[in-house]
């Protein structure tokens, strides 16, 4: 491998003009080629990071043997075939959230990176954003105590991801609707801030009651929100709100991470960023604590890490096992929803 790590960028939308972002402010990355099925979007994708080369196929891309790694940022019904094919190619893998659609799809994805001896990461973002960051850095400097709960939410009024990408709402290609598209990214930041105990039982419920908001041609067959409650080993939880259409007061919409502790609570998500509340008097008083959030976030710092991980200086922070228990934890959540009871998570 030479000074660069060359990549290949494999689906132009969003995610995929983020990665490039990611990897052109992280440097040692260069973007070679990139690969999305519709012509205008690969070739503004390719003009924006100067990659000579476009193709319509990503297996075309994989073939290309000057590649290092490669940004997977597809359907989520994708990312399985795609990342294992990547794998087997011997390219390093960054993979869209979520990992997979099922538990089963991402022990197949540990597997085959164990097999290709290549890194594959995740990119679960919220682990990456300065206020996250802030809070994660209190709780390792035991600024907190002991952690126990955490409370997280994602809560849109109104806010279906229709647009150009019709698949979201279709279970077959998606895996599930709000619980797995955003509530995903609530659920690992609040596992990531308790330290990741091992998960024991969740239980859940889902709602479909937002259909008509889909144009009468997308398919809708998935939830518009959910709720769970999870238990980890330690005697930990967390408490899961999620939705893509609700009913709420105004000031509900948006996010929320609070982690409870035996010396010290941590919100999130404020105007301040994340903010520590301690030394807690008789009346439940605590004088708040803005923290001071890491200079180099988002997906910058994602790529920086990518980058150290291929380099063998790190070992990915939510990779191929972490990716098994994230879709254990949701696949419980769905299955509880679904018969009504609590469901206990095997390792």
């Amino acid at each position: 491998m030479g000074e660069s790590i060359r990549v290949g960028i494999i689906g132009a939308g969003w995610p995929g003009g983020a990665h490039a972002r990611g990897y052109q402010g992280a440097g040692g990355f260069k973007v070679v080629a990139v690969a999305d099925l519709i012509p205008q979007r690969r070739k503004k994708l390719a003009s924006q990071t100067g990659a000579s080369r476009e193709y319509a196929d990503a297996m075309e891309l994989l073939k290309d043997a000057d590649l290092d790694a490669v940004s997977v940022c597809l359907p989520n019904a994708l990312h399985a075939p795609v990342v294992i094919a990547a794998l087997r190619a011997g390219k390093h893998v960054v993979c869209e959230k979520p990992p997979a659609t099922s538990v089963r799809q991402a022990r197949q994805m540990q597997a085959a990176a164990a097999r290709a001896g290549k890194v594959l990461l995740y990119s679960m973002q919220r682990r990456f954003g300065g206020a996250e960051q802030a809070a994660r850095q209190a709780i390792t400097r035991g600024y907190a105590g002991e952690v126990f709960h955490a409370r997280a939410a994602w809560m849109r009024t109104r806010g279906l991801p229709i647009g150009t990408a019709g698949w979201f709402p279709n279970k077959a290609q998606s895996g599930g609707g709000a619980l797995i598209d955003i509530g995903i990214h609530m659920l690992d930041l609040a596992w990531h801030l308790l330290g990741q105990p091992r998960p024991l039982g969740a239980f859940g419920v889902t709602y479909h009651k937002f259909g008509d908001l889909a144009p009468p041609d997308v398919t809708m067959d998935v939830e518009d929100s959910a709720f769970a409650l999870l238990r980890f080993d330690g005697g930990k939880t967390v408490e899961l709100s999620t939705s893509w259409a609700i009913n709420q007061p105004p000031q509900q919409q948006g996010t929320i991470c609070r982690v409870y502790a035996d010396k010290a609570a941590l919100d999130v998500y404020t105007p301040e960023g994340a903010v520590l509340y301690r030394n807690f008097n008789d009346r439940g008083q605590a004088r708040p604590s803005p923290l001071k959030p890491p200079r180099v976030t988002g997906h910058v710092l994602l790529m920086r890490h990518f980058k150290e991980c291929v380099q063998g200086k790190a070992q990915p922070l939510i990779g191929p096992q972490e990716g098994v228990v994230l879709m254990q934890m949701v696949e419980a959540i769905y299955q509880s929803a679904s018969s009504g009871r609590s469901v206990t998570i095997r390792g």
